[in-house]
């Protein structure tokens, strides 16, 4: 009995210490109105991540976004939202969530990223992103715009507009797990880091539900 107690003491003080390594306050902020998530069933919980197009921040974790959903767990969601902190930025709101509707949204992301950091193309329109999607994702011009401006697309636009007001973030690439969590990647060390730190979030919540 002794040294299950003992064993069961070790646990609870290496918990302890393992919890307290990001702090609230530090490493990350709680949310008061914490915003609408869209983790079901058997998962534990989401990470979003808020990014822009246009942000190179954003281009440059991209491969570091890749390596970390190769691995990682299936319960935890992980969904991107296109921020929307002004009107100059629906087009690319709109191309985002067209290439969703389309299912290209994993080549539509490496072409747009790639159109604007490395060919050094503006993409501030949507006719200008209508002519990518027909260049170099094969769909037609028409197609892009009446599915743009659809009824499918446009409360996920709105939906946009809703989560970045709520958030309350200034910039971009900005990581909250579970709707509520804002990470500093600053404080954590990096935007890579700032998954891993969301994921343990996720994990902490989880085992203490």
């Amino acid at each position: 009995m002794l040294t299950l107690s003992l064993i069961t003491l070790l646990s609870l003080t290496a918990w302890a210490e393992e919890d307290t390594r990001y702090q609230e306050g530090v490493h990350y902020t709680v949310l008061s109105n914490p915003l609408k998530t869209t983790y079901r069933g058997d998962e534990i919980g989401e990470i979003m991540e808020f990014f822009s197009y246009s942000c190179i921040h954003c281009y440059n974790f991209e491969p570091a976004i890749e390596r970390f959903l190769d691995e990682k767990p299936d319960n935890i969601r992980f969904t991107q939202v296109p921020v929307m902190f002004n009107p100059r930025n629906e087009p690319e709101v709109r191309a985002y969530y067209v290439a969703q509707v389309l299912k290209i949204g994993e080549e539509a992301n490496r072409e747009i990223f790639n159109t604007i950091h490395r060919e050094r193309r503006a993409l501030r329109t949507d006719a200008q992103f209508a002519q990518l999607f027909e260049d170099k994702l094969g769909v037609d011009e028409e197609k892009y715009m009446n599915t743009a401006y659809s009824f499918g697309v446009d409360p996920m636009v709105q939906k946009s507009v809703q989560l970045t007001g709520n958030s309350r973030i200034g910039g971009t690439p900005t990581i909250i797990a579970n709707g509520k969590y804002v990470i500093d990647s600053g404080a954590v060390g990096s935007n890579e880091m700032a998954l891993y730190v969301a994921k343990y979030l996720i994990e902490r919540d989880a085992q203490q539900q």
